[in-house]
């Protein structure tokens, strides 16, 4: 599967990483039928996939085309409400994962790498000791 990380090249767009989380994400619900044609991806995707990490959460930047230094997100967002036309399953799920990138001359490095992002994975990390999720039993 091509990613967006791949995109955040030297001279690249936010434009063009947005193109390439877009054309994912739209090949992906069209094979799950939440959508038919790609064009409706907007319904479900309804914002920018990065931003500028800094000094700020959301640093400003320029916006203009990628520099080596720069250090973005990447973070699709899908959101399916109650959608006359897609199927119940699919209704209140909410994603959005994000990877930390730093812009090189090599190509990106993804500082955010080690992060678990499987169901799997996220649920391991929870049920160690120490992870600050709640305790649910005795």
């Amino acid at each position: 599967m091509v990613r967006s990380p791949r995109a955040a090249r030297v001279g690249a767009g936010f434009q063009d990483l947005n193109a390439a989380a877009s054309a994912v994400l739209a090949d992906r619900l069209v094979e799950l039928g939440i959508i038919a044609d790609p064009a409706e991806l907007r319904s479900f995707f309804p914002h920018g996939v990065s931003h500028y990490l800094g000094l700020d959460v959301h640093d400003t930047g320029t916006y203009g085309p990628l520099r080596p230094g720069n250090v973005i997100t990447i973070e699709p967002g899908l959101y399916i409400p109650p959608t006359e036309g897609v199927d119940e399953q699919w209704w209140n799920i909410g994603v959005r994962i994000e990877d930390d990138i730093l812009i090189t001359e090599e190509g990106p490095v993804v500082l955010s790498g080690a992060a678990p992002k499987s169901i799997e994975a996220i649920e391991a990390m929870m049920a160690e000791p120490g992870s600050g999720a709640a305790s649910t039993g005795d």
